[in-house]
């Protein structure tokens, strides 16, 4: 490194050798007059400017000169409060002749750079400034200045030739390294390796050619060897290249219009794909229609249906063409913005209505940017248009589309906002002209700057889906508000803000089930209690931790030899200038980090086991089994190893703990699969609670019960406190006594359906009670949406006290079914008796039909017809729900199949009481597949006897569960990765009583004779007490429903001690 000191040292005096390539600026009309304004600067940043001026003429780099015209200084002021001098070279740019130079591939440079295991960018400090001037061009480079008029030898900010200058100089220095393991993209250098010690000769490399070149480098923008790193505006990391999704995804996930406003804007964009779309005129007259006047705004499953289509067909068809510059047509880029965000299309055509387009953009607003004025949020359209396809519009001329006018002057503007300058100097790097056209036909860019129209301001997506010109022109936040900087800091730092759980709940649950624990007074000293923030950003020292577990430097001098690659640095350790060898130790300088000797671990094996396995494993839980990019840090910053990233990605990923502990960020598992569509009147019913409510008529609660075929629903009021015999009986008056008894019933798992006497009930009366299976919504959403209904048609019709909703349900119950339903095209009335009720006297009465095997032959076509409805309606709910799902058996091959291992979701599993649910593991097991059925996405799982006796079903959703991944032993021999979780006392067991015989009072508290399954008598008291079946039945014996009117004089003669 010590050869390199140079390059990341300070310019030296002087002018910049001539190289390969100089930059010229070519003139249309050397003669050409231009109307400059005259230069200011603010009266603080002046003695800045002079100590600018001195130094640059003590260098060479400027001159003073006469002239007649010279264009202005702008000196614009940082938020640091030091000066930023930029030329506004408008003018000139507009007489020069545009360098044509082809620009490298953006998206090839993001991908090579994403795949390769070690990447590293490097940035020229002042890089236009470091590239000199052709002697004969030197004279149009005269600007102004409050101090006087000077000439500049080095190439200027703002000139459009510039960008294209660097480029081909840079493309000639490293014309050999280019594509296989350098990538140039104007002032950045990517650098990207298979292997830290490829990487490490692949810069030494790049060195060199800088050296030789006389380029210097800015050592606070060089990221070597880095973890992650901006390139060309995506992020890279351990996770890969956080991508743009592919072009049509904006099409291809357009949300579903609400209003009529959404319908127009979609259409707009229809009518722009159809010159490139065929059949398209059938799939949009059905959403023509909502759109016209006097139309009520009613979305159908036909128009569903249709807008799907139009999407499908689409992203079928090939509409998107790349820009052929051979091709005489001009390039179009059309852009807008909408009080939610931008949006821009990029095509070529003889006029830009009909352009063949290259490329859909859609960005959203941040809440900072909501505050920009007009004319920035149009001129930030244009900024992201520019910055997405820079590689692509660089050095040709193209047409930008906008039907804000004010646009159209900007290159007129003299006295602007430092943020405007900045997006101004990007914008000269440009050959474009502005053209303005009418809103009204400005259709596309349009809806695609409102494709988030219908989201609130604070809802975030991934930085690339966010517009980011602002923050990507100025890196450093001078123009930016403090708002604005504040959001970029967040993002940085990238905080998860999680979704809280309902806690009072489960702190009273904690402390009902806390054994009291005795207070230890502190015994650590100081230096043994870290601080939060010490043990969360520095962790444990690694070195110490590793040397307490074993024998660790005698294994490490023994293990080089058996080490192929650290042998032979052991060996010649001279010929690698990295690497120092003190007291037969190997130590590692990071070119990166050049003061820091990390001590390298040989791949050796300790009781089966390999040493480097054991030093990840006690890095990996000193930190609390935090990712592989913390682990990485942490474990670097003391040992070093070839390949020690892909093993501890390797190690990370197969963690036991973390894959029972960690949850996931993807879609789930599992398409959703419809329950069977039931084919007479309530054969099959849904039926769920909704409440509390205020106490109406001493009901609190409400029972929805509804035919899954008809929908025909019943509202039954309820109180909290109802008994299962009493919900039975209710279930008997007016259920079965006027549909008859249902086949089957699908229902939550709520206690009242759950408990046993409900269920036997079922049993006995030949019902089959249909849960969601496996804790999975995979049922039909009836019941659900019936509960919506009933909420909303309530909210309409009580009282502001809410008191008389009892007295509205059978107006609620009766609306609803004679209602017509969109799926069915029927009222339940209709579905279920044939015929719709009345609800007026007509005025005539009509002559009786007598056609009475015509009416029934008629309601049976309205069933069957209904039937299918509901099945096609099915199907589509299950297909768009489907889009946010993943299929288990595309996604992961073979991993759910007979014989594989998974783990098991605890998010509906009945877990010991007493344990905070935010501290219990996400996943347990791992268990084998014992019966696979990915047609439905339910598995069978082989459990354990400790669930069994839980009574839990041994068959769950494929979204409950996540498939192992195993130990790779050729890696981690001997790793032992089994995780194994107390399930503590079965609550079967706690409670599995068979009677109870009698009570006795203890002062004001009472205590129940208990026998036990197993035989046993033991007094308890009420709270042990008071969730059995058993002491419902007990107070039934005695008539009464409340415990505290219990007799206090009934007890047995003898009294045997309290169960422990």
């Amino acid at each position: 490194m010590q050869e390199n000191a140079a390059l990341f040292g300070p310019r030296p005096p002087g002018l910049p050798p001539s190289r390969i390539v100089d930059h010229t600026i070519p003139l249309i009309d050397e003669n050409k007059r231009y109307s400059y304004y005259l230069s200011k600067c603010p009266d603080s940043l002046r003695p800045q400017l002079l100590e600018k001026i001195n130094t640059y003429i003590a260098n060479g780099w400027w001159e003073p000169c006469q002239t007649d015209q010279a264009a202005p200084l702008l000196c614009i002021p940082k938020k640091t409060g030091d000066l930023r001098a930029v030329c506004d070279l408008r003018q000139r740019n507009e007489n020069t002749v545009k360098d044509v130079t082809p620009f490298p591939d953006q998206d090839q440079i993001r991908h090579d750079c994403a795949r390769a295991a070690e990447v590293s960018k490097i940035d020229l400090t002042n890089a236009y400034e470091q590239v000199r001037i052709r002697s004969e061009d030197v004279w149009k480079t005269a600007f102004s200045t409050i101090y006087g008029t000077y000439i500049s030898h080095v190439m200027q900010q703002g000139d459009c030739n510039a960008p294209s200058t660097f480029q081909r100089l840079m493309t000639a220095i490293f014309r050999d390294y280019i594509g296989i393991f350098v990538h140039v993209y104007l002032d950045d250098l990517f650098v990207f390796s298979d292997s830290i010690a490829e990487h490490e000769t692949h810069l030494t490399l790049v060195f060199v050619k800088l050296r030789e070149n006389l380029f210097y480098l800015s050592i606070t923008k060089c990221w070597l060897f880095a973890p992650r790193l901006d390139c060309l505006g995506h992020l890279i990391d351990e996770k890969g290249l956080h991508a743009d999704a592919d072009k049509m995804a904006r099409v291809r996930h357009w949300p579903t219009p609400l209003n009529y406003h959404d319908v127009q804007r979609f259409l707009g964009l229809v009518q722009y794909l159809s010159h490139f779309m065929p059949n398209l005129a059938a799939f949009t007259g059905p959403l023509s229609s909502i759109t016209r006047n006097g139309q009520t705004f009613d979305w159908r499953p036909l128009h569903q249906k249709c807008f799907e289509e139009i999407k499908a067909l689409a992203c079928k068809t090939p509409i998107l063409r790349p820009i052929d510059v051979r091709h005489p047509d001009p390039i179009w880029v059309i852009t807008d913005a909408s009080t939610s965000g931008v949006g821009a299309v990029y095509g070529q055509g003889p006029e830009w209505d009909h352009c063949r387009p290259a490329g859909f953009m859609s960005k959203k607003f941040t809440p900072a940017q909501h505050s920009y004025f007009t004319f920035e949020a149009e001129a930030l359209g244009v900024l992201e248009a520019l910055l997405k396809w820079e590689d692509k519009l660089l050095g040709r001329h193209f047409k930008v589309v906008t039907d804000h006018r004010a646009l159209t002057f900007i290159n007129d503007k003299r006295k602007l906002p430092p943020r405007l300058e900045r997006w101004i100097e990007y914008l000269t790097r440009f050959d474009f002209e502005i053209i303005h056209v009418e809103g009204v036909k400005n259709l596309v860019a349009d809806s695609f700057s409102r494709y988030y129209a219908n989201e609130g301001i604070d809802i975030w997506h991934d930085p690339q889906d966010m517009v980011s010109a602002d923050a990507r022109l100025d890196p450093t936040g001078d123009t930016l508000s403090d708002k604005r900087v504040a959001e970029l800091r967040e993002i940085r730092a990238q905080h998860i803000v999680e979704e809280h759980e309902p806690r009072v709940r489960e702190a009273q649950d904690l402390a009902n089930h806390q054994d009291p624990q005795p207070s230890h007074p502190n015994e650590h000293h100081v230096e043994d209690d870290p601080t939060l923030a010490d043990s969360t950003t520095q962790g444990p020292p690694l070195d110490v931790i590793v040397r307490e577990t074993v024998d660790f430097e005698h294994l490490v001098r023994e293990g080089y030899q058996h080490d192929k690659v650290l042998a032979k640095v052991v060996e010649q350790p001279g010929e690698h200038p990295s690497f120092r060898l003190r007291n037969g130790l190997l130590w590692y300088a990071p070119p990166s980090s050049p003061d820091l000797n990390v001590l390298c671990i040989p791949r050796t094996r300790v009781r089966n086991r390999s040493l480097t396995e054991i030093v990840l494993d006690e890095a990996h839980r000193a930190i609390g089994h935090l990712g592989a990019q913390r682990t990485s840090d942490y474990v670097r910053r003391w040992f070093w190893w070839p390949g020690i990233g892909k093993q501890i990605t390797k190690f990370c990923t197969s963690c036991s703990v973390c894959q029972t502990t960690k949850g996931s960020r993807q879609h789930p598992l599992g398409l959703l699969h419809s329950l069977p569509i039931p084919d007479r009147p309530w054969s099959s019913i849904g039926m769920d609670f909704v409440g509390p409510f205020p106490p109406s008529l001493g009901y609190d609660y409400l029972w929805v019960v509804i035919c899954r075929l008809t929908a025909q629903v019943h509202l039954i009021p309820l109180t909290t406190t109802i008994r299962a015999s009493d919900l039975a009986w209710l279930y008997l008056r007016d259920i079965v006594r006027l549909h008859g008894l249902a086949a089957s019933i699908v229902s939550d798992r709520d206690p009242k359906f759950t408990s046993k006497f409900w269920q036997e009930l079922h049993r006995l009366m030949g019902g089959k009670l249909l849960m969601s299976t496996a804790f999975h919504p995979q049922t039909d959403g009836v019941t659900e949406r019936a509960i919506q209904t009933v909420s909303q048609i309530l909210r309409s019709v009580v009282k502001p006290d809410q008191t008389d909703w009892v007295q509205r349900l059978p107006l609620v119950e009766f609306a609803m079914n004679s209602s017509i339903s969109a799926t069915t095209g029927f009222s339940p009335f209709e579905l279920t008796y044939g015929y719709n009720p009345r609800m007026v006297q007509e005025l005539a009465r009509e002559p009786a039909m007598p056609g009475v095997k015509d009416f029934a032959n008629q309601a049976l076509d309205n069933l069957r017809m209904a039937h299918d409805a509901i099945i096609a309606s099915r199907i589509a709910q299950a297909f768009y729900a489907n889009q946010h799902r993943r299929d288990e058996v595309k996604t992961y091959d073979d991993q759910f199949t007979v014989g594989k291992l998974v783990y098991l979701s605890t998010e509906n599993l009945s877990l010991p009481k007493g344990r905070a649910r935010k501290l219990l593991p996400r996943f347990v097991g791992p268990y084998p597949i014992i019966r696979a059925n990915p047609g439905t996405s339910h598995y069978t799982l082989g459990l354990p006897d400790v669930l069994r006796r839980r009574r839990i079903h041994p068959t769950f959703h494929v979204s409950l569960l996540r498939p192992v991944e195993p130990n790779d032993e050729t890696v981690f021999p001997g790793r032992d990765v089994t995780v194994f979780y107390d399930f503590g006392i079965n609550p079967e067991e706690e409670y599995d009583v068979d009677e109870i015989i009698a009570h006795r009072w203890v002062g004001r508290a009472i205590e129940f004779y208990v026998r036990f399954k197993d035989g046993d008598l033991f007094w308890e008291s009420y709270e042990n007490c008071k969730d059995l079946a058993a002491l419902d039945r007990y107070l039934e014996l005695h008539g009464i429903t409340n415990w505290r009117r219990l007799p206090h004089n009934e007890h047995p003669t003898s009294a045997p001690a309290r169960r422990r």
